[in-house]
């Protein structure tokens, strides 16, 4: 068997925007490689037929990239996005039994997304992007580099750059002649749209007017956007519009809380608009939701103990129970015929499309996109493990960690404490920001991956817990898993750390509060909590909500939790990996923990930027980037330099 390497990414497929339609049998994904040649990806449109004995085959050229597929609703035509000709993308529809492709709009406008077909099939509704004049004195679409008016927030996002002269609005296109309506604009932007089953009512959620406006509400509308109404008031959040068969109910993942990254289930009885949430302890993973033809349970994927499950939820009685099986990670769900199809990947496979029935009946994997990656190289050793650990008030509790082992021996292994991001995140399986874990798997590694307080997925109250005690409750139970390990044999003295987003600040923290780790790499941190609040493009709210304060109400917290501020006791090695047009943790985190580095402690400091690089630089960015990202890392890790 083959030993990892770092040039493996270009081995890996991504899956993802799946479309079916329950009673048919077509799935339509997109599949995405980084290729060498041209330091691009290629995104292609894929068919597999759930009746049919052949595997799945390639829908669209991969000479131009294919994104937001949806389906016809007699499932046999295609729309999706595509730059095919001139500078911008369009809607082009595809016949799924044969012919090329057919571009749809010619617009002025910028399509972001194709939200859905219409009932009847005539129609689409899209998202598109248009300029908007901040003040009397914008000269809007008149040059590239005009000022940048800001009278709110966000003003940025990262991956997407400045927010402002533009809007997002919402428009429906006639399939046949490609002639647009716009059905909802404003001093706003819409994130996303659905039409009723009957078709003649629209449900879209849009951002709050004002001065901070990542606040989300769901509005209702005649289905041509007239006679528009405000539903909800009380939601930070929402995401995963889904009518239920008969129009009378709206299912939607969202947040109560502002700056909460947990996301719960919500129904809404349109007749009455009376709100629920059936269980609040059921923490969604994405904004996938699908009702079964009869109306009385819907599906969808719930993070649960560090896994992401493809559960069945009974809307009348909240009920929830698995549906998939395994030590795997769902992450997109449709529903297809009289069963379930869903993306997932296991820490020893990419991701693949899996089928399952709604009542748990046999799944099988459908397609082998990631055989060569998964069948070529000697695979790790994974376990689950739970251990015990120090719960902040004197006592212990049960925290859970992935421990990825070497193919073969015995131990004891040096080991890479990798921290996960969020903090109410957890470990994801995901290969793409995680190949330097196989190369050191090769080279005799074991990897440590804890899920310990403050991550989601276990519980409401263990996620929360972490606010405004970041590092302090959760590096303690870090090395306390550590100790555990040591004592059985499986890991040896030599230790190193790495993360990235809070994971980046978790290791900057613990290489100022402990002297254990020999090496460290720092991704896109959180260096100062308080700059870090009024830099970030989600730090304004995200901030408050995990400091438990506003700067002025709890500035000294601010200050005693910021990595900055033990510098001077570092004398680990230190590499930090930081894209350069990061605005979810921009590069002046990295700037301040290296220039502090650099005068106050005497440990060797890099640090490394990535010309456009974006906080997703890890899993998404410029394959080249890529590759140099996780070889150094791997290298550093290895005190290889």
């Amino acid at each position: 068997m083959e030993a990892f390497c770092i040039e493996d990414l270009f081995q890996q497929a991504t899956l993802g925007d799946l479309q079916a339609h329950p009673g048919q049998s077509r799935v339509v994904f997109t599949v995405s490689r980084a290729l060498r040649d041209g330091d691009r990806y290629q995104t292609a449109l894929w068919q597999l037929d759930l009746a049919a004995a052949d595997g799945p085959r390639r829908l669209t050229t991969v000479a131009f990239a294919a994104s937001s597929p949806v389906l016809a609703p007699d499932g046999c035509e295609v729309a999706f996005l595509s730059q095919r000709q001139g500078n911008t993308q369009q809607a082009h529809v595809l016949p799924l039994d044969g012919g090329e492709a057919r571009q749809l709009t010619r617009s002025e406008r910028e399509p972001k997304a194709i939200q859905q077909w219409s009932p009847d099939g005539k129609r689409l509704l899209l998202t598109a992007r248009v300029p908007w004049a901040e003040d009397d004195q914008d000269d809007t679409g008149v040059t590239q580099d005009r000022p940048l008016v800001v009278n709110h927030l966000p003003w940025k996002l990262d991956g997407s750059g400045p927010q402002v002269g533009g809007r997002t609005l919402l428009l429906q296109v006639d399939v046949q002649s490609g002639e647009e309506h716009v059905l909802v604009e404003g001093d706003f932007d819409v994130a996303e749209a659905q039409w009723s089953p009957d078709g003649r009512h629209l449900a879209f959620v849009r951002s709050r007017g004002g001065r901070e406006r990542h606040l989300l509400d769901l509005w209702l509308a005649d289905a041509n956007g007239r006679n528009a109404r405000q539903v909800t008031r009380t939601l930070a959040s929402i995401a995963g519009l889904a009518w239920s068969p008969d129009g009378t109910t709206l299912a939607m993942g969202g947040s109560g809380t502002e700056g909460d990254s947990m996301s719960h289930l919500w129904l809404l009885d349109v007749p009455d608009g009376a709100l629920r949430c059936p269980d609040e302890e059921m923490q969604l993973e994405g904004n996938r939701i699908v009702w079964h033809p009869d109306g009385r349970r819907l599906a969808t994927i719930v993070a649960h103990r560090g896994l992401q499950e493809v559960v069945v939820v009974d809307v009348g009685s909240g009920a929830s129970r698995r549906v998939d099986s395994g030590l795997q990670q769902a992450t997109a769900l449709r529903a297809a015929g009289d069963s379930l199809v869903f993306v997932a990947a296991r820490m020893t496979r990419p991701d693949e499309v899996h089928v399952v029935g709604w009542d748990g009946g046999k799944e099988e994997v459908l397609t082998c996109f990631n055989s060569a990656w998964a069948g070529g190289q000697a695979q790790p050793r994974v376990e689950k493990r739970a251990f015990q650990v120090p719960d902040g008030q004197g006592g212990s509790e049960e925290a859970e960690a992935w421990l990825l082992l070497p193919a073969s021996g015995e131990g004891p292994f040096p080991l890479l404490v990798d921290f996960h991001g969020g903090p109410q995140s957890h470990v994801l399986f995901n290969f793409a920001s995680h190949v330097y874990w196989y190369e050191l798997l090769s080279k005799g590694w074991a990897i440590l991956a804890p899920n310990v307080v403050g991550s989601g997925s276990y519980g409401v109250e263990f996620a929360r817990r972490i606010c405004g005690r970041w590092g302090e409750l959760d590096l303690p139970q870090h090395m306390a898993i550590i100790d555990t390990l040591q004592a059985e044999g499986l890991a040896s003295e030599q230790l190193a750390c790495t993360g990235q987003s809070y994971g980046g600040y978790l290791a900057a923290w613990a290489i100022g509060r402990t002297r254990r780790f020999r090496t460290a790499v720092v991704s896109a941190p959180v260096a100062d909590i308080e700059s870090h609040t009024g830099t970030s493009d989600t730090g304004y709210y995200v901030g408050p909500y995990s400091m438990g304060g506003e700067i002025d109400e709890v500035r000294e917290r601010y200050h005693r939790l910021s990595p900055i501020e033990y510098c001077h006791e570092v004398e680990t090695a230190t590499l930090l990996l930081q894209g350069q047009e990061d605005q979810r943790c921009p590069l002046g985190q990295s700037e301040e923990l290296f220039a502090n580095l650099v005068r106050c402690s005497r440990a060797p400091a890099r640090m490394v930027i990535y010309p456009g690089g974006s906080h997703s630089l890890a899993g998404s960015g410029k394959p080249t980037h890529r590759v140099d990202y996780h070889r150094r890392l791997s290298r550093w890790i290895r005190g290889e330099g």
